[in-house]
């Protein structure tokens, strides 16, 4: 079975792993746990996604609620109508970077952001309690209709921002979002942002054109087109529209890992100094970039809900996930491209020069990541202790898989959340160093 479910969410493979019963069953179990009103809900464009949307809102209207659908919609805008109405909690159907095959729920409580994983224990356990209530004939939901919602998202952002700079500038900016949910939306944005948009796989077919994830392998056709246009800036998204990927003017695709990075070193410079929340997998550029500022770096486990948490906790203005993820929690409580997107174009409207000429001042850092099929609950204890023994008097942090810090280079093992693997991220400054430190973990595990 292919069936993960963690605080990303419920995901499988449909017809296989993710079954109707299995999506009642979650979506009854979610709903008996809510207070009492309305439920937002948008997807990606997956093929399946419109079954299960009628399916689960069949579902919720059993149950005695009203949906609020948004349709075809990035994830982020789902998470920003809840923190911004009055809902008991929603639903986004999308698996995210997942393949096509694959689809998922991700449950979204009252405040806007997905479940904590208390929130998510407690939806567990009513789930293998099987004992749901439904509501009589007189009692059923009804479906409603909401464009307001998306509307408002973009105009937030814009509000945030110096939206006047940026409109002096004129950008002409390229924009792939693999067919998925966000290309629509993305171009409106830029639309209002005053840049002249050339678009490819912006159309929500849900056939995607290349394999969903953002990376430059997938992302060659999309380097080509930003060639013939001649534009500025490129902006890749994924099919739910959470996560950005930038390009450059000759159509170079940059790190994942850089998206953030220019955030917060925009962010840091001409808004506010602040501590700074990422993930365990998140490159150490945010390190060095946040010690340029003397503020504080907090790492946890993987699940943008734990960045979020922390966050609050620490008041944190500005944080993400290295594999693109912006966080600003005065904007939205999760991972929201269009603030990616806001906040690059309007760095390079203040600094008044190319992404290239940026990125130039990063410490230089050799990233790589490797992906091994997994279909264990956790990594054992043996394999924890024998990294453990072997990198004896390093740093060693085991709040997520385990991750060991030596002298200007890292590495990570750890359980996905999403796909039945294990990933091992490497960081150093050299290609050669990154490569031993994954082989060195990858002998202990295989």
């Amino acid at each position: 079975m292919t069936l993960k479910a963690s605080i990303s969410g419920i995901r499988g493979i449909i017809g296989d792993s993710l079954n109707p019963q299995i999506l009642i069953n979650y979506t009854s179990a979610f709903s008996s746990i809510l207070k009492n009103g309305d439920i937002l809900i948008g997807r990606d464009s997956r093929v399946s996604g419109l079954m299960i949307k009628d399916l689960i809102i069949g579902v919720l209207n059993a149950s005695g609620r009203n949906v609020i659908d948004l349709g075809i919609i990035p994830t982020p805008v789902v998470l920003f109508g809840i923190a911004n109405g009055n809902f008991a909690g929603g639903i986004v159907i999308t698996a995210s970077h997942n393949p096509a095959e694959w689809n998922a729920l991700k449950f979204v409580n009252s405040k806007g952001k997905f479940l904590s994983p208390n929130e998510f224990k407690k939806l567990t356990e009513q789930y293998e309690r099987r004992q749901y209530k439904y509501c009589n004939y007189k009692k059923i939901g009804s479906k409603y209709i909401n464009k307001d919602i998306p509307v408002k998202h973009i105009e937030r952002i814009l509000k945030f921002i110096r939206l006047d700079l940026i409109k002096k500038s004129n950008f002409r900016v390229a924009v792939d979002a693999v067919n998925g949910a966000g290309g629509p939306h993305t171009i409106k944005f830029l639309e209002k942002l005053g840049c002249e948009v050339f678009s490819i796989n912006c159309e929500t077919t849900g056939r995607f054109s290349h394999p969903p994830e953002p990376t430059p392998i997938n992302l060659r056709e999309f380097s080509k087109f930003i060639k013939e246009k001649k534009v500025d800036i490129g902006f890749a998204i994924d099919p739910d529209g959470d996560r950005l990927v930038v390009a450059d003017k000759s159509g170079n695709i940059l790190l994942e890992e850089l998206t953030l990075a220019l955030c917060i070193k925009h962010f840091l410079r001409n808004y506010s100094k602040t501590d700074i929340v990422i993930n365990t997998s998140t490159s150490r550029i945010i390190e060095d970039i946040a010690a340029d500022y003397n503020c504080r770096i907090y790492r946890v486990p993987t699940g943008e809900i734990n960045i979020t948490e922390k966050m609050e906790e620490i008041n944190a203005k500005i944080g993400g996930e290295g594999n693109g993820g912006v966080i600003l929690p005065k904007l939205n409580k999760c991972r929201d491209s269009l603030i990616g997107i806001a906040l690059i174009l309007e760095m390079l409207s203040v600094e008044k020069t190319s992404i290239n000429e940026i990125i130039k001042d990063f410490p230089e850092y050799i990233f790589i990541k490797e992906k091994i099929p997994f279909y264990g609950n956790n990594i054992s204890k043996d394999i924890i202790n024998k990294i453990k023994f072997i990198f004896s008097g390093q740093n060693i942090d085991t709040q997520d898989g385990i991750r060991v810090d030596l002298k200007n280079k890292w590495v990570l093992l750890r359980k996905s959340n999403t796909e039945p693997i294990i990933r091992v991220f490497a960081e150093a400054k050299s290609k050669k160093e990154a490569i031993e430190l994954v082989n060195k973990i990858k002998e202990i595990i295989l």
